[in-house]
C-alpha cells in the first residue's frame, strides 16, 4: 500500500541531482514549518540541492499519542518516492528536534538507502533522562517500559552500524529541552563504527534556532556548508 505524504516540493533552479529530504522538528506533536522546513528547503536550493519538506503525523485531537510507527513509516515512504522520481542520484536526511530523532532512526534504517545525514538538536534517545519527554510520550506513550522492545528500537544511537551514512551533527551545549547527551552519544556509536561524522558543538544558545542566519554567535551553516562540499556531495 502507498502511503499518502504531504510532502512539499522545493526545486534547485540549476539541480546538481542531489537532494535532501528534511523534516521539520515539534515534539511530535506539531510542524515548525517555516524555521525548520521552508527555510532550511531554500538554503539548500541555493546551493542547488533539490529539498523535499515532510509534513508527517503528530500527536493531536485526530491522531492520539502514541503515533509510533506512523512517522517512521511516512519517512521512509518519502525517501521512496523522491528516489522513483528519477530527480537524485545522491539523496541526503536532515532534521531538526523531534525531526532530527526521524531523521536519525530513517537514516540507520537500510530500507532509506541514504547518503547522508544532518541532524540539528536531534533527539535521539527514548530512554529516560536523556530523552525529550513530550517527544517521547507522544512518538511511544507513557507506558513503554524502561528497555522495552519499542524503547530499544527507536533509540536512533542503538541503531548505528557499519552502514551508517556520512551525518553532521549541531547541538548547543546548554541546550535546555533537548540536552546534548543525545547528539554525544550519536557521535560515539558512530565513531565505535568507524562512521564518518563531523560534530559541532557551540557553547551557548537556546533550542529551537533554526538556521540562525546572520547571528555570528550562533551561527553554524557555514561549518554545514564546508561539509556538504566535501563530505555530501562528493563523487
Amino acid at each position: 500500500m502507498i502511503l499518502e505524504l504531504k510532502l512539499d516540493f522545493y526545486p534547485a533552479s540549476n539541480p546538481s541531482r542531489t537532494g535532501v529530504l528534511v523534516l521539520p522538528g515539534g515534539g511530535y506533536d506539531f510542524i515548525s514549518m517555516e524555521k525548520e522546513g521552508i527555510a532550511p528547503a531554500r538554503w539548500l536550493n541555493d546551493r542547488q540541492l533539490d529539498a523535499w519538506v515532510l509534513s508527517y503525523t503528530t500527536a493531536g485531537p485526530s491522531n492520539p499519542a502514541p503515533i509510533y510507527p506512523a512517522p517512521q513509516r511516512e519517512a521512509l515512504e518519502a525517501a521512496r518516492q523522491i528516489r522513483a522520481s528519477g530527480r537524485v542520484d545522491r539523496l541526503g536526511i536532515w532534521g531538526f528536534s523531534a525531526g532530527g530523532h526521524l531523521a536519525a532512526v530513517t537514516a540507520t534504517d537500510p530500507a532509506a538507502d541514504l547518503d547522508f545525514a544532518i541532524l540539528a538538536y536531534p533527539v535521539i534517545s527514548m530512554a529516560a533522562g536523556t530523552t525529550h519527554e513530550r517527544s517521547r510520550r507522544n512518538l511511544i506513550g507513557d507506558g513503554r517500559g524502561a528497555g522495552s522492545d519499542v524503547e530499544n528500537a527507536m533509540c536512533a544511537e542503538k541503531r548505528i552500524d557499519g552502514n551508517t551514512p556520512p551525518t553532521f551533527l549541531f547541538h548547543t551545549a546548554n541546550d535546555d529541552v533537548v540536552p546534548v547527551q543525545n547528539t554525544l552519544g550519536f557521535a560515539v556509536a558512530m565513531a565505535k563504527y568507524e562512521r564518518p561524522f563531523e560534530l559541532l558543538i557551540i557553547p551557548d544558545g537556546p533550542h529551537g534556532i533554526g538556521l540562525a542566519l546572520g547571528d555570528e554567535r550562533l551561527g553554524w551553516t557555514g561549518e554545514l556548508d564546508k561539509w556538504l562540499k566535501i563530505s555530501a556531495l562528493k563523487n
